[in-house]
């Protein structure tokens, strides 16, 4: 909180009202203001008292979320009014201050007020820095914070407080301003872990009723219901926005990323965040949202808004079909994330990497070759045939993952095991054994199998749904999928293919668009795996 303190009245022709200002907008703690001298214009200067030291007080730390409130510094431009009502017009504003002119942040400040005060009490107001009305405050739809945990923007982005300033036994005045506006920090993470490349660039807040907008103030605060220029959304810019923005940590950290956001007070429905996200490698901006329902903002406080960005992950490791090492063991971080990049440390035969090369057994006529390596636990040829054609499968274009701890977003829909059970009668053994009664592991012909009826966006139901990640596939050491990583996604099944008795090809589950499909495909190129348990 701000605790304020008028000064003694020296008898002139002309005097001054002068102000002390510092504080916290969510600090409980009241300062001690005490007279400490004259300025050479004859004005009492008042300067805020360590309540332990009775020292200067330089322990404030400005424009910062603490992790139980947001405390502010004074900004160039920073007045404040005082509503003397022995007088017409009654709002007066504050004649000049101490902060610097040019670029000026000062934890401590002084205010000055031209004119005699005597009354015992004066109603204070702060209405935003810049803002030349003393009974207006606007709360920006659009604001923005240039670097991480620093609340310098939020006095012009619509922070306001009124106050009562009480006459002391001594002459002087003080008062604890009261913040009106509410206040929003968020604390975006992802613990599965990004790389410094992907930024928070921008955080966007959406209800179904106004939250900002220019609203008559009075000596009780903000007026909600004169609202006028009304916004249903507020879009906080972090750094600029673009290609410049916030780390991402892997938990909750101030220094990193806490981003402020000032709100109008008000009960809100349907309360939407929306962290925008970019890559500076990938290129890849992608919308993250996560509803709150029912959000009440009370004046003058501050609401912690911590969240683990829902960004799925499929895993990081590519294989050859049936190896029993990922595609990059031993290079882990040489792996290319973007299409047209090669990296010549990829496996290049049985001999010179055997744990990383595919299973080579060829599948005899008439019988199935059984996966013992990595493949093992992914979806048979039959079991992913399900999925495919009575899976409802949908695309979406717009669902965010990471892989190797980059971002991308693109990716297919499918419905769960249990639901596809459910809904055709199966049991596990019928849909591992046959697909619309065959059985498909030994069978070497009408490949491949395509279904083009599928959806575009997302399903009405996503919890009867799973997601697959459009994960590109590796070929000699370059993502080699027909399309970027985010528009064409490849995963092997455990069932090896027969065709022409080679030993050679395997079935893999490819999709992107509008389509999905089985493929046969050579067991070297190195594709993601499922397993069959994450289906459920």
């Amino acid at each position: 909180m701000r605790k304020i303190q008028f000064g003694k009245m020296r008898t002139l022709a002309l005097t001054a009202l002068v102000l002390f200002m510092v504080g916290c907008a969510n600090d409980e703690t009241a300062q001690d203001n005490t007279a400490k001298q004259l300025d050479t214009n004859g004005m009492t200067e008042f300067a805020v008292v360590d309540n332990s030291t009775k020292a200067l007080s330089n322990t404030r730390t400005a424009g910062e979320y603490t992790g139980s409130g947001i405390k502010f510094y004074w900004t160039s431009n920073d007045r404040l009014w005082i509503n003397n009502k022995a007088v017409t017009p009654s709002l007066k504003e504050s004649h000049r201050s101490s902060i610097p002119t040019t670029n000026g942040k000062e934890t401590d400040a002084k205010f000055y007020f031209a004119g005699v005060y005597s009354a015992a009490t004066y109603p204070v107001r702060y209405t935003g820095n810049g803002n030349t009305s003393g009974d207006k405050v606007t709360i920006k739809a659009a604001q923005a914070q240039q670097a991480p945990n620093d609340g310098a923007h939020i006095g012009k982005d619509g922070d306001c407080g009124t106050a009562e300033a009480k006459r002391q036994t001594d002459g002087s005045y003080r008062f604890t301003l009261d913040h009106k506006a509410s206040y929003l920090t968020f604390l975006p993470y992802y613990s599965i872990g990004f790389t410094t490349d992907v930024k928070v660039t921008q955080i966007r807040v959406k209800a179904d009723q106004v939250i900002a907008a220019t609203y008559d103030f009075d000596d009780t605060g903000i007026k909600t219901t004169t609202a006028t220029s009304p916004s249903k959304c507020i879009t906080l810019t972090l750094k600029g926005g673009g290609t410049n923005g916030f780390n991402i940590p892997t938990a909750q950290n101030l220094t990193e990323n806490a981003a402020i956001m000032v709100i109008a007070p008000g009960k809100y429905t349907n309360f939407t965040v929306e962290y925008i996200l970019y890559d500076q490698v990938t290129n890849v901006t992608a919308s993250v949202y996560k509803n709150y329902g029912n959000v009440t903002c009370q004046p003058g406080r501050n609401k912690k808004i911590a969240t683990d960005l829902d960004v799925i992950n499929r895993g990081d490791k590519l294989y050859m079909w049936d190896a029993h090492k990922d595609y990059w063991w031993g290079h882990e971080n040489e792996q290319p994330v973007v299409n047209g990049v090669t990296n010549p440390n990829f496996p290049k035969s049985k001999t010179s990497d055997p744990d990383r090369w595919y299973y080579d057994v060829e599948a005899p006529t008439g019988h199935a070759v059984v996966a013992g390596g990595h493949a093992a636990f992914c979806p048979n040829v039959n079991e992913m045939l399900w999925f495919i054609f009575k899976g409802n499968p949908h695309w979406d274009s717009n669902k965010p993952f990471s892989f190797a701890k980059h971002l991308y977003k693109g990716g297919m829909w499918f419905k769960k095991k249990r639901v596809i059970l459910a809904e055709n009668s199966l049991n596990d053994a019928t849909m591992r054994d046959k697909y619309d009664g065959k059985d498909y592991r030994p069978v070497g012909t009408a490949w491949p199998r395509i279904n083009n009826s599928v959806a575009t966006g997302t399903p009405a139901n996503t919890d009867d749904y799973f997601f697959l990640p459009a994960i590109n596939y590796f070929f000699n050491g370059e993502l080699a999928g027909s399309g970027n990583m985010g528009e064409y996604g490849d995963y092997w099944t455990s069932s090896a293919s027969n065709v022409n008795n080679s030993n050679e090809n395997a079935f893999n589950l490819a999709f992107g668009g509008g389509s999905a499909g089985i493929y046969n495909s050579l067991r070297r190129k190195g594709a993601m795996t499922i397993k069959l348990k994450d289906f459920n």
